[in-house]
């Protein structure tokens, strides 16, 4: 029975210990991993793929079901000239506000969308806002100056 390049990514190999403390290599079907384990194993040839040969990575919900600090890794790793030679891009949607941090990207690459008055989705930058260097964006966002917030009612819930 032949096996196909699909059944290798079915089964993942853990280390661990064995009952008496013994170094122990264990295999786990991908279906039984964590949902985040997962959406990294799913994201993680693309990430290579264009890391390598250059190009534009699109991801919806960066966020869903993976770390945050693995969020910002992959992340830094499009920013940096190192991991990233070949000037690929990644563009992502996400709601995590923590990745509003201009240590990890610059305003000019920071997009908000909102719904204006008819409910049309409207993208703007952060870049049409004067904010300064040092002012924490995230703060700002969260405190609702750069729109881009759920307009939630109390009544309506």
């Amino acid at each position: 029975m032949s096996r196909g390049l699909g059944d290798v990514y079915k089964r993942q190999i853990h280390q661990g210990k064995d009952r008496v403390g013994k170094p122990s290599v264990y295999t786990m079907e991908l279906s039984d991993e964590s949902d985040g384990t997962r959406k990294l194993m799913a994201l993680a040839p693309a990430i290579e793929s264009v890391l390598t040969k250059g190009g534009l990575l699109l991801v919806d919900g960066i966020e869903k079901e993976l770390h945050p600090a693995l969020v910002e890794f992959i992340v830094a790793k499009f920013q940096s000239r190192k991991t990233n030679p070949n000037g690929a891009q990644i563009v992502f949607t996400t709601h995590n506000s923590d990745l509003l941090d201009m240590e990890l990207l610059r305003k000019d690459q920071l997009y908000f969308v909102d719904k204006n008055s008819e409910g049309v989705s409207e993208l703007y930058s952060i870049s049409d806002f004067s904010a300064h260097a040092t002012e924490s964006i995230r703060k700002g966002y969260l405190l609702g100056k750069y729109g881009a917030t759920p307009n939630i009612e109390i009544e309506e819930l």
